[in-house]
């Protein structure tokens, strides 16, 4: 096991790992650094330096923060994760994790986690995604509640955006927590329905409980 302290930049989770800063994306399938190579938690991986066209440094200008590396599934689903936001701590195991709490059974499209939400009465298929500061969720879900205002987001691929957001009760095996949920661009909408979800959970899940993720066996 190896743990560091994490900084939640507006919402993103961050670690620092020797020389690299680290944004951990459980919402993208790969992983993209400085260089060809790198070193985590006493493994060399082979990566990408870029990501449809998109860099370390094209992300941190789009953060507002500089990494040196997004962290996504190829590299993620190796480790058992223990993600406490509240805490400030994140741990990779290299063995399970054992800890009370219940278990949840999880899918995946291209190593990205899809848990199932019960949102507004209904049941809905969710990216987990701790690389998104909003959730989101299409217009005809969001649409029966007020507006809460306007915020700005960002994705690798389109750049930034503006959507309205709404908040809205959430419950995944049966634990209730208050989610802020945004709408995508109708790019995004699609992209997201092709890979068998309706909508992205991040961070206001992550901040709400002590969360084990284990991608290589599909729990949560």
């Amino acid at each position: 096991m190896e743990t560091f302290n994490i900084e939640l930049f507006e919402g993103h989770p961050i670690i620092e790992s020797g020389n690299d800063r680290i944004l951990v994306d459980t919402g993208s399938p790969s992983t993209i650094h400085i260089t060809e190579s790198i070193e985590f938690c006493g493994r060399t991986y082979s990566v990408s330096t870029s990501l449809m066209g998109f860099t370390p440094q094209s992300v941190s200008g789009l953060l507002g923060t500089e990494i040196t590396t997004l962290m996504g599934a190829d590299i993620l689903i190796d480790f058992g994760i223990l993600f406490n936001y509240q805490a400030r701590r994140i741990a990779f195991y290299t063995n399970d994790i054992r800890l009370d709490g219940n278990e949840i059974g999880i899918r995946n499209f291209m190593g990205i986690p899809i848990v199932e939400a019960s949102i507004d009465g209904q049941m809905v298929n969710c990216f987990l995604d701790t690389g998104a500061r909003l959730s989101y969720l299409p217009g005809e879900i969001t649409s029966g509640y007020p507006r809460l205002g306007v915020e700005e987001d960002f994705f690798p691929v389109l750049g930034k955006f503006e959507t309205d957001c709404f908040g809205i009760e959430t419950r995944i095996d049966g634990r209730p927590f208050m989610v802020r949920y945004g709408n995508l661009p109708a790019i995004l909408q699609m992209t997201l329905m092709l890979g068998g979800a309706q909508g992205v959970i991040g961070y206001d899940f992550f901040n709400s409980f002590e969360i084990a993720l284990d991608l290589a066996k599909n729990r949560l």
